[in-house]
């Protein structure tokens, strides 16, 4: 990968930190992937410089960002350990902002996100937030899912019946009433996905498969992303609809694009 990617990378997650993460901020949520590790190396510099919140606690999304967390020196809980923290005053009710990465993300900020396979503890952290900031280089930054992003939808399933759960993926989108108004394929296809340098399928930190489901461009997010989610056995789908206030992108010139939804800058005109 170019070095110029990586600074477009570093670049959106040092703003979007610098805008979001200040000495009012008790609780962090921290998400996964390349951009975050940036987006953590800025904390720490921020660290260094006093400028956080000393009782700050950061809440990790997955094995990888526990362990960022960690190595910066940051504080860390899990998410159903903040209602038990700062007793004085009942507890955290919620995380003040969280910052995480994505794999694309379309004009109304809804968005793809799993290839890490951490999509399931990246929307619970998501949704414990009061905001919720995606940061990425410019390559995942699109107008409709899928249009960019040819890696299908990361959906985690139960090991105990990936296969049925595979199948019922693809029958129930191939017959689903409306469906070409969903998505773009008309024959839909699940892959279980593969490790690299282990023999076998992936294991989330959840302890379950992936399926990758492809089903090209998607033109309804909030309805492909409830309609797989009524299939049991499907445990979280990496289509994160209408969560995102902000997004950041990072451009291999040294710029910095913002964006909100679109039908949010409509209000605004």
């Amino acid at each position: 990968m170019s070095s110029l990617v990586e600074q477009s990378k570093r670049s959106a997650a040092f703003a979007a930190v610098d805008k979001h993460v200040l000495p009012s901020v008790r609780v962090l949520g921290i998400g996964s992937g390349s951009t975050v590790v940036y987006a953590v190396d800025r904390l720490l510099e921020l660290k260094n410089q006093n400028k956080l919140n000393p009782d700050l606690v950061c809440v990790p999304t997955s094995f990888q960002s526990k362990q960022l967390i960690t190595d910066a020196g940051l504080r860390s809980a899990d998410l159903d350990d903040l209602s038990i923290l700062d007793p004085e005053q009942g507890g955290f009710k919620s995380i003040d902002v969280t910052i995480d990465g994505a794999d694309e993300v379309d004009s109304e900020l809804n968005a793809i996100k799993g290839g890490g396979a951490a999509h399931l503890r990246e929307k619970l952290v998501a949704n414990a937030s009061n905001k919720f900031v995606l940061i990425a280089d410019s390559r995942k930054d699109s107008q409709i899912l899928g249009e960019k992003w040819d890696k299908g939808i990361p959906v985690e399933v139960s090991p105990l019946a990936w296969r049925t759960i595979s199948r019922q993926l693809e029958r129930m989108c191939s017959s689903q009433s409306g469906a070409a108004t969903l998505f773009e394929l008309q024959a839909p296809v699940a892959q279980l996905r593969q490790a690299v340098r282990k023999a076998g399928p992936v294991v989330t930190d959840n302890g379950n498969f992936v399926l990758d489901v492809h089903v090209g461009k998607i033109f309804d997010p909030p309805a492909v992303e409830r309609l797989f989610k009524m299939i049991p056995g499907v445990i979280e789908v990496g289509v994160f609809s209408g969560m995102a206030a902000e997004a950041w992108f990072g451009n291999e010139d040294g710029t910095i694009a913002c964006r909100i939804p679109k039908s949010e800058m409509k209000k605004l005109d």
